[in-house]
């Protein structure tokens, strides 16, 4: 699953508890963990990456 914003794209992972989101920015890779209880769908993490300033 990806997510894109902003000419980044983010790959999502589903794990049980949270999301981690990883994408590569010239030889430094960003990763994110994000808590089901804060984005219980991908669709909710989508809509979470879109209006946050972090990503």
């Amino acid at each position: 699953m990806t997510i894109k914003k902003s000419g980044k794209v983010y790959t999502v992972r589903e794990n049980k508890k949270s999301w981690t989101l990883s994408t590569q920015n010239g030889n430094v890779s960003l990763v994110y963990n994000v808590q089901k209880a804060d984005c219980p769908t991908f669709d909710d993490l989508k809509v979470y990456v879109v209006k946050s300033d972090l990503f």
